[in-house]
């Protein structure tokens, strides 16, 4: 489950990064004012439950208790990575799981 949760979240990451740079770019052409983490907790929020109920119906996972923390703990981690930046959040990780 680490793999799929690392993977997961390095592709959301990746993904809620562009998405609010390019939501961000528009909003500035436009003149609209905005919250920049605001933003990026819509995006991550949107793109990790997105995903994930695109890869839970892809691979026939049965929604349990575990499944609905995991895609919280996604949406949470997404944000911080996309705020604070991925390596901050890895090194979180590895001290929580005691491999650093």
């Amino acid at each position: 489950m680490d793999s799929i949760l690392i993977t997961g979240l390095v592709a959301i990451s990746a993904l809620t990064g562009l998405t609010v740079e390019a939501i961000k770019k528009i909003l500035n052409e436009k003149g609209i004012q905005y919250s920049s983490n605001l933003l990026a907790v819509i995006v991550a929020g949107v793109l990790t439950l997105a995903i994930s109920v695109c890869y839970i119906l892809y691979n026939a996972i049965p929604i349990t208790v575990q499944t609905v923390i995991t895609i919280i703990a996604l949406m949470f981690l997404s944000f911080l990575s996309s705020t604070c930046g991925y390596d901050k959040v890895i090194q979180l990780l590895r001290q929580i799981w005691g491999k650093e």
